[in-house]
């Protein structure tokens, strides 16, 4: 009895270790590969528009998924917190890299987004939301930046086919993205988190529609010229990049190290600037592979000094 409970248990265990892998595996290059996905999607879709359809359909599907399962229905209270953060992550997060890929390689673009959790660091120092960053940290912040300065150094510029404006666009993606991340952890919201986030997808996509509207994306918006190849890359951004890639992530962060599964931050700039270089005809440039080992070096730092930190609390 005994051996066969021993046995059921090794089962268990061996069937999360498979499912814990291929989500990791799904939400490392899933999400890595969104940034090939965006750039060939704004190639005959207009940038505001399209991320708007791609947010406005994930969100009702999911939205619609969520509500028939768990027969929620969220407080007003509810949809006012995930708009403010639906509009900070999706309008000003995801938006503006959608804008700054007209510019710029996507891999530059995901380089930069993964930047992300130093600037949530510097953000909640200065918002006094969190006390001062230990030693790690700060060095970990350190190095990070060093890696931005490199990637933002004029040097052979003119060989990477980007411009500043287009790289600034995405640093200020970052900071919004970040902003949104830290309000979110104050934020009234459903206990379910598929339901929050379908919510922000609605919400955020919803701002996104207005915002091409007042750019006068609709006037831009011709069927006739829109191609196969932006169309599949606006199918996979909403059923692969947010059903897919999101699910994955959800099932790692409740079965899982919060820790472990934040490592996708470490990896999907190089599964775009891989995908980049092979699919987009974009340069993999020494500075740009410098940048990147100094950035995620920095990210898994500050990881690292987070989960050292949890343990011994």
């Amino acid at each position: 009895m005994n051996a066969l409970h021993v046995n059921e248990n090794l089962a268990i265990e061996y069937k999360k270790t498979i499912m814990t892998v291929v989500a990791l595996l799904s939400v490392y290059i899933v999400w890595g590969s969104t940034y090939l996905g965006i750039k060939i999607a704004i190639e005959t879709f207009p940038p505001f528009l399209m991320a708007g359809i791609r947010f406005l359909i994930a969100g009702a599907l999911l939205y619609g998924f969520v509500v028939v399962k768990e027969k929620k229905h969220p407080k007003l209270i509810e949809w006012r917190d995930t708009t403010i953060i639906g509009t900070l992550l999706l309008l000003g997060g995801n938006g503006l890299v959608v804008i700054a890929e007209k510019t710029i390689p996507s891999s530059i673009a995901a380089i930069v987004i993964a930047t992300v959790p130093l600037w949530m660091i510097v953000i909640a120092w200065l918002l006094k939301s969190q006390t001062r960053p230990n030693k790690s940290t700060l060095i970990g912040t350190l190095i990070g930046f060093i890696g931005v300065v490199i990637l933002m150094f004029p040097s052979d510029q003119e060989h990477l086919h980007f411009d500043t404006f287009g790289l600034l666009l995405t640093f200020l993606a970052a900071i919004l993205w970040s902003f949104g991340s830290i309000y979110s952890q104050k934020a009234t919201l459903p206990t379910s988190v598929m339901l929050s986030t379908a919510m922000q997808m609605l919400s955020g996509g919803l701002v996104l529609m207005i915002t091409a509207t007042l750019f006068g994306e609709w006037q831009q918006f011709h069927i006739e010229t829109l191609s196969s190849r932006s169309l599949f890359a606006l199918a996979y951004l909403i059923f692969i990049g947010s059903l897919v890639g999101f699910s994955a992530y959800v099932w790692l962060l409740k079965n899982v190290s919060p820790y472990l599964a934040s490592t996708y931050a470490f990896v999907n700039p190089m599964v775009a600037l891989f995908l980049g270089y092979f699919f987009a005809d974009e340069v993999l440039s020494v500075k740009a592979l410098i940048a990147t080992v100094l950035i995620i070096s920095a990210v898994v730092m500050i990881t690292l000094s987070k989960a050292r930190k949890r343990s011994h609390q």
